[in-house]
């Protein structure tokens, strides 16, 4: 089959979709929302959607990829070595 370019965007997600950072979060299908506001889908398809509520930016939606990225990138805690004898001094 030829390509048209209208072709859906895949998510270069592992499979199972779960990211991390994101475990235990509530899940919605975004059929729902596909049938009722598709143009927002479109957008977040193509990058970050701010959503702003009484005229204040509100919320941020991301694409799965983008989100993954932006994981991978955040400062993380630094790891401090235990002493392989326990610490307990003389």
């Amino acid at each position: 089959m030829q390509a048209t370019g209208d072709e859906p965007i895949r998510s270069g997600g592992a499979p199972g979709g779960t990211a991390p950072g994101l475990e235990g979060l509530p899940r919605m299908d975004m059929g729902a929302l596909q049938e009722s506001l598709p143009s927002l889908v479109e957008a977040a398809v193509g990058g970050p959607v701010v959503l702003t509520r009484n005229g204040s930016d509100a919320f941020v939606m991301l694409p799965l990829d983008a989100y993954r990225r932006l994981w991978a990138q955040a400062p993380r805690p630094p790891v401090i070595d235990a002493p392989e004898d326990g610490g307990g001094g003389a």
